[in-house]
């Protein structure tokens, strides 16, 4: 178990965010959710800009303990477009320095960035102290995120250089990861992630596997042309006849559904994958598979974070726990809410049980049918 921890950043002033195997960010709109995912995220590309490369040919990880006097910029990497420095600080900041780090055990790191008296487009950090071990998730070459405004359908995408095979955090690199004989022939996925009626760990085949048990009826190809510096995904369902057809005319669900699949697949053991709004564009029954895929991904020993307002996500999960997926111990669900007391959002954390049980349901979390039924309930009888 680790913690996000996070002083004077946004919404929040000082709070730690626990992590786990299989973390569930919840809760209604402008509570904090975001605000948690972006810390995460540009303490990552501090990281990267800022420690020490390094490479020994048995592993490739960065090595964080001391500030390079680099500055980060806000806007950029990973989608992320915080502004400017005066807009990330922290109406309720104690003081002009922002905090961000992880927690594990005994081990921290934690960088602290002062905010100049000038509103500028970076943060540099200026102090850093590290006593977590190089291959903690965030040091680690391999970091998989994919932002909620992932890439729709589209005629081709463009191919392009990636240090590490991945989707790009919009989706965008699906079709060549997908389509790059070089990478999917050689490609093999274990056997803790393939889908249990297919024994063919191609990369290819059991990406058709899970989105078939995601959303029934369908497949894809992908064409890869490194002439054109541009890959093709193509779709066929029970309704294109065995032909297959361009993803514009298939809509935007299995589009936004493919890179998580693929992330899913390829993320390496003990790396980190941090997804926000899985449920995207997806049916309920979709929703709920989903759940229950990334929660298959987690057992294979991949640290996930994923950002959710769908009950159905989390049903797949409460399922997959009851189906002895994952270990009760390994899945933290945080609530995101707000009081009218606090000058920051409160997380609380929520227990699950091997029956899929939750510790609690508290006001907000998950309620709206039961809210939605109750009203529909009494307008009837008053009818």
């Amino acid at each position: 178990m680790s913690t996000l921890e996070i002083k004077n950043f946004k919404c929040f002033n000082n709070i730690s965010i626990p992590l786990n195997r299989l973390t569930v960010f919840a809760g209604n709109n402008a509570n904090g959710k975001s605000t948690a995912i972006q810390s995460l995220l540009f303490l990552r590309r501090t990281i990267e800009h800022c420690a020490i490369w390094t490479d020994d040919f048995s592993d490739k990880n960065y090595h964080f303990e001391r500030a390079n006097g680099l500055s980060v910029e806000l806007n950029g990497s990973y989608g992320l477009s915080l502004g400017t420095s005066s807009e990330v600080i922290s109406f309720n900041a104690e003081s002009q320095c922002i905090q961000l780090g992880i927690k594990s055990n005994n081990e921290n790191l934690s960088v602290e960035y002062d905010i100049p008296s000038e509103s500028v487009l970076w943060l540099k950090p200026e102090n850093v102290k590290n006593s977590l071990n190089d291959d903690f998730f965030l040091f680690k070459q391999e970091f998989y995120y994919l932002n909620a405004e992932r890439i729709g359908p589209r005629l081709n995408n463009d191919i392009k250089f990636y240090d590490f095979p991945n989707t790009g955090y919009d989706g965008s690199l699906s079709a060549q990861l997908l389509g790059d004989p070089t990478f999917e022939y050689g490609f093999k996925v274990d056997d803790f992630r393939k889908f249990d009626t297919n024994n063919n760990l191609r990369l290819g085949s059991q990406v058709n596997s899970w989105l078939n048990f995601i959303i029934p009826g369908n497949e894809i190809e992908s064409n890869f042309d490194s002439k054109l510096m541009a890959a093709q995904i193509r779709m066929k369902n029970n309704f294109s006849n065995g032909e297959s057809v361009l993803a514009t005319n298939i809509g935007f669900g299995l589009s936004y559904v493919l890179p998580i699949i693929l992330t899913g697949l390829i993320a390496k053991k003990d790396t980190l994958f941090l997804v926000e709004n899985p449920e995207a564009h997806l049916h309920p029954s979709a929703q709920s598979r989903i759940g229950q895929f990334l929660t298959k991904v987690a057992s294979a020993g991949v640290n996930i974070i994923l950002e959710t307002h769908s009950d159905h996500v989390l049903n797949g999960i409460q399922i997959a726990l009851a189906e002895k997926v994952l270990q009760p111990n390994e899945v933290t669900i945080n609530f995101f809410s707000r009081s009218n007391d606090q000058k920051q959002p409160v997380v609380k954390s929520i227990e699950i049980n091997e029956k899929g049980e939750l510790s609690s349901w508290p006001e907000g979390f998950f309620d709206q049918s039961q809210k939605d039924y109750a009203s529909l309930l009494k307008l009837r009888r008053n009818d």
